[in-house]
């Protein structure tokens, strides 16, 4: 059975992921200059800047492997 692969569908959610993505570098942004204003209570910050990181490393990978699916 030959299954063709929808590029449609893949381009749509290659950009999904990269909205995604930006919004999450922006939070990123905002959070790193709530640590540098020292508005809120490091530990807080912190784990949300922690979070972020492992979203954003999830995110870069479905990025390439879509774009990667895309290229074969």
């Amino acid at each position: 059975m030959n299954f063709q692969k929808d590029s449609e569908a893949l381009e749509r959610t290659l950009l999904e992921t990269d909205q995604r993505i930006k919004k999450l570098e922006e939070h990123k942004e905002s959070a790193k200059k709530v640590v540098m204003d020292g508005r809120l209570d490091n530990k807080i910050i912190v784990e949300t800047l922690r979070r972020l990181e492992h979203n954003l490393d999830n995110l870069h990978k479905k990025r390439a492997l879509i774009i990667k699916e895309l290229e074969d």
